[in-house]
């Protein structure tokens, strides 16, 4: 991941409209990670992958293999709300690390009760050094409190998984989504 300094906050100009969409109240849910093959590293971002490299087949020299080279590198991962496994849509969100900070693109929901969903996209930035998230000025207010809620809780993550890996804890554990746990689906 490069250590560039990101660009401004952005905000969707309007809104959109997801027919597949489900609407979340914000009620007493937890973001876990629903993302696979990831491992802790070092650096401010906990969550890293293995590094691969694309290699001949040593039994058949027209075939390639991918082959670990023992090295991880910082990446993004997805989370989603923990009350359900896999079937959030626009409730899906990807932390892309940029040194110590992380930035997500939410989708906020605009409308209320019936099917789909209407939403704006904003994106916000949560700093892993100081432990606090930029929500942009251009997110509308009947959004904010969405985004602030959103926010803390992904900042929340955040912490129990750099914790989990001060711990020792090689890959992530605490922080897993239910659903991909040993013992697999979680009751929805």
């Amino acid at each position: 991941m490069p250590h560039e300094e990101p660009t401004a906050l952005p905000v969707a100009a309007r809104d959109e409209f997801d027919m597949y969409g489900v609407q979340l109240d914000l009620g007493d849910w937890s973001y876990a990670l629903d993302d696979t093959q990831v491992v802790y590293g070092p650096g401010w971002s906990p969550f890293h992958r293995h590094v691969q490299r694309i290699e001949q087949h040593p039994a058949d020299p027209l075939l390639t293999r991918r082959t670990d080279t023992g090295r991880t590198e910082c990446a993004a991962v997805r989370i989603s709300p923990d009350i359900e496994f896999r079937s959030w849509r626009n409730e899906y969100v990807v932390l892309r690390p940029f040194g110590r900070r992380t930035r997500a693109e939410l989708r906020l929901n605009t409308t209320g009760r019936g099917p789909g969903a209407t939403t704006r996209r904003v994106t916000i930035e949560i700093d892993l050094r100081t432990r606090q998230a930029a929500i942009p000025d251009r997110c509308p207010k009947e959004l904010r409190e969405q985004a602030e809620v959103k926010a803390t809780r992904i900042l929340d993550f955040l912490t129990v998984a750099r914790s989990e890996r001060r711990r020792g804890a090689e890959a992530p554990a605490a922080v897993l989504h239910p659903g991909l746990r040993r013992g697999g689906q979680t009751a929805g």
